[in-house]
């Protein structure tokens, strides 16, 4: 899923089509279940963290609509209902603060092109980040 963000040409339409046949794997593995081992949070969702959690900012920072509620109603669901867990919303970081560290790290870990990738998605966003 991060190679559909992060590449570009006939790899980012390689890398969308994979991440799409998983993507609907989960779909199906969560239909008809508020978690997907039942009615609590289990080993499999903090598993999926990435894409309750992560996957939604990066989607936002990168403009990529990869994971959306037509396509995904069911994960969807799940995602909301995982973020909105009271355990799950006082151990994680607020999405503007995540945002923040998110594009920091990329900044520091990647190349100069990934970096103005990101700065136009944030400032056509109107998202202004501080690097001091």
């Amino acid at each position: 899923m991060w190679e559909a963000c992060s590449k570009t040409g006939e790899e980012k339409e390689k890398a969308i089509e994979e991440a799409a046949q998983l993507l609907k794997f989960l779909e199906e593995e969560i239909k008809g279940k508020k978690f997907f081992g039942g009615e609590n949070i289990g080993l499999v969702d903090i598993s999926a963290n990435f894409i309750g959690y992560w996957f939604g900012i990066i989607q936002e920072l990168v403009g990529v609509e990869l994971l959306t509620k037509e396509k995904y109603p069911n994960l969807c669901e799940w995602i909301d209902g995982y973020i909105n867990d009271g355990f799950v919303k006082d151990n994680l970081p607020p999405n503007d603060k995540m945002t923040e560290a998110l594009v920091k790290a990329l900044v520091q870990m990647s190349s100069s092109v990934c970096f103005w990738i990101v700065h136009v998605a944030l400032c056509s966003n109107n998202i202004r980040i501080s690097f001091s």
